[in-house]
């Protein structure tokens, strides 16, 4: 019983080590929603840089890497060009092969099956998303 107490914080500590080492980007044009999920990450020890648009995705991915990126698949226009989270999704896998993705949008998963295969995302999260739900889905992926 005494040691079964004595590793539980070992375990502990192991597992809040991997949390604070996973760097996460979260992509989201809705200040409320990317605010409020970088809150609740950054509560639960994760480190989390979050960005408005694609352009300063781009800029934030060049100054450091990242594990895992949330990104929304509806992003608006940047400096007059259409970007969408898909092709957000493709220059960060340019950049790293290994990040893992999860998928945002409004849409139903079934219409975004396809390219969420294509794009090997790790997972799709309909809108509204449950900051609950998310750190659980974030603590149980793996980093490569």
């Amino acid at each position: 019983m005494d040691s079964e107490r004595q590793e539980r914080p070992a375990v502990e500590r192991v597992l809040d080590a991997a949390r604070i080492e996973k760097r996460i980007l979260i992509v989201e044009d809705d200040l409320n929603s990317r605010e409020g999920l970088g809150d609740s990450l950054r509560a639960d020890g994760f480190r989390v840089e979050t960005a408005a648009d694609s352009w300063e995705a781009f800029v934030k991915m060049k100054q450091r890497s990242f594990d895992i990126a949330i990104i929304d698949i509806d992003l608006p226009p940047v400096h007059g060009v259409d970007m969408t989270g898909w092709d957000l999704a493709r220059i960060l896998r340019a950049y790293n092969e290994e990040i893992l993705l999860i998928m945002v949008s409004a849409q139903e998963a079934d219409l975004i099956q396809g390219e969420a295969e294509r794009f090997r995302v790790s997972q799709f999260l309909e809108k509204p998303i449950s900051p609950t739900r998310l750190k659980a889905i974030v603590r149980t992926l793996d980093l490569r």
